[in-house]
């Protein structure tokens, strides 16, 4: 079994004892709980997570209610069931859950979840790019703390932003159940890409417009190319 991952934070504690403390599993827990991962995500994706909050917060915040709590007591009971259950969610619980030495991974189911999904975004034809990267783009076999990095092009237009969010919450959701890691974001643009290593291969399940291939050239491959084989251009 592969040891813990480690957790790459945007501070460095001085004293040792509080480094093994934000390195513990509910700590981290406790981390992704509150931010949810807002801070890797754009406006598009932001504003729908932030309203799906909101709704969740006041569905639960009226039973609360009617239980007889007073107004303020009610209304923070709902913001916290209302952001757990967006977190459950949304949240990408297992992604976390791999810094926790309790986990079990399966990389066979890793494996094959990559492919289902994989397959399952080309069959969209509303949807125009998407790509994995990370560990699943650089090739070799998933280990049992592997997780399935995949990233989305938003479509231009209300209908493309609200396809995308409930696709996003579906297959967060779905994985969620199954126990698979998954780490999904989408994009405002394909820019967005480029926070990320670029010497790493940027493996594209769909470029209909050829957006990633141009803005990528050399990096760029398609999913049914083994990494490192140069991309023909061709659409999804």
């Amino acid at each position: 079994m592969a040891p813990p991952k480690r957790k790459n934070l945007p501070i460095r504690p001085g004293a040792a004892w509080l480094g093994h403390l934000l390195q513990s599993c509910l700590v981290i827990l406790a981390i992704n709980w509150v931010f949810q991962g807002m801070r890797g995500m754009q406006a598009k994706e932001l504003a729908f997570r932030i309203g799906l909050g909101a709704l969740l917060a006041l569905a639960a915040a009226g039973p609360f209610s009617l239980a007889g709590l007073p107004a303020p007591l009610a209304g923070a009971a709902g913001v916290l069931a209302g952001h757990s259950v967006n977190f459950l969610l949304n949240g990408q619980f297992w992604v976390c859950a791999r810094y926790c030495r309790a986990y079990r991974g399966r990389a066979l189911c890793i494996e094959r979840a990559t492919l289902d999904l994989a397959r399952e975004i080309a069959r969209l034809p509303w949807l125009t790019e998407a790509a994995f990267i990370g560990s699943r783009a650089r090739g070799g076999r998933a280990d049992d703390r592997s997780d399935i990095d995949l990233r989305l092009v938003f479509p231009p237009g209300l209908l493309g932003w609200w396809r995308t969010n409930w696709l996003l919450l579906r297959l967060r959701s779905r994985s969620l159940v199954r126990g698979v890691p998954l780490d999904l974001y989408a994009y405002d643009t394909p820019q967005a890409l480029r926070r990320f290593d670029q010497d790493e291969p940027l493996l594209v399940v769909k470029d209909a417009g050829g957006r990633l291939h141009r803005a990528f050239p050399g990096r760029a491959v398609w999913f049914d190319q083994p990494a490192g084989t140069a991309p023909d251009g061709r659409p999804a």
